[in-house]
């Protein structure tokens, strides 16, 4: 077979395209950090990556929701301690108003003693996240409770029985705070009203009456508790999502890191390799076709 300059020039020149053009391949490579940045280039892989990527957004989303959700959340179980706190306050007013020892002044001094732990909790449980109050239901644009003579126990109620929740996942929402209308119906009754009774029982020095109330605000403690210890579970069910979405998150971003993107060792190897056959190529040209018929006279 005759081997022609022409053939000769030919496979040179294919075989520098070819070197130049995976060099320039490896550059992108390097450069951008993606080894896929096209369908063409490989199109299970780039289909693949972005089905990932948008679940890894999916999953950002409800982390985010998590994470305003765990702080309202904390905020109303912080509120509720406090409430529970006043009421137990308000038991221990009571026991030593059903004491003998007391008379009708010193009662006296304690129903303003209540009044005045009942105004303290509005304020309280009136407690608001942004633009949200917390304990309003989903009728978060008001304060749930205003102190006047409207309401049971001198109590007005603006809350509604729902409680706010957010999206933690399809299909999944969770409650992340207590409705003023549940935490006020108790199964011994209207929580301020409980509260409104106990004030006037002292007011009238009603030592028998105060007595008898007291199992009623033992309830109310135990109802404030009940709905705190739920609220509790919430959180603690939240705060183990948001560790799953960030566990899963990491595992899904490694995994579109080996599926696209460029793995420098490798790219650095590959156009070292491909760089030094570029070379020798145009060395090999410049021996071979520097010859001139001269040269062998």
């Amino acid at each position: 077979m005759r081997i022609t300059q022409k053939t000769l020039f030919g496979n040179f020149m294919r075989d520098i395209n070819k070197n130049r053009a995976e060099m320039g391949r490896l550059q992108s490579d390097l450069s951008s950090g993606k080894a896929v940045r096209v369908p063409s280039q490989d199109p299970v892989s780039f289909q693949r990556s972005r089905i990932i990527e948008e679940n890894i957004r999916k999953e950002g989303q409800y982390q985010n929701n998590l994470s305003s959700g765990l702080r309202q959340a904390r905020l109303t179980s912080e509120s509720l301690d406090n409430t529970i706190d006043r009421l137990i306050d308000v038991k221990q007013i009571m026991v030593q108003g059903a004491n003998d020892s007391s008379n009708e002044k010193l009662r006296a001094n304690m129903a303003d003693e209540i009044a005045g732990i009942r105004d303290n909790m509005v304020d309280n449980l009136n407690l608001s996240y942004g633009d949200r109050y917390l304990f309003a239901g989903t009728n978060s644009g008001n304060a749930p409770f205003a102190v006047n003579g409207a309401g049971p126990g001198g109590v007005e109620n603006n809350s509604n029985g729902t409680p706010p929740q957010i999206q933690a996942g399809d299909g999944v929402r969770i409650d992340v705070s207590i409705s003023g209308a549940e935490l006020r119906a108790t199964d011994n009754g209207d929580l301020f009203e409980i509260l409104g009774n106990v004030e006037e029982a002292l007011r009238n020095n009603d030592q028998e009456a105060v007595n008898q109330l007291i199992g009623d605000l033992e309830g109310t403690i135990e109802h404030a508790a009940t709905l705190n210890s739920r609220l509790g579970s919430n959180i603690n069910r939240m705060e183990y999502m948001f560790e799953q979405y960030e566990s899963s998150s990491i595992t899904q971003k490694s995994d579109v890191s080996s599926m696209v993107d460029t793995d420098y060792a490798q790219a650095f190897s590959d156009l070292q390799r491909t760089q030094v056959a570029f070379e020798s190529a145009m060395a090999v040209h410049s021996t071979m076709f520097g010859n001139t018929l001269l040269d062998y006279l």
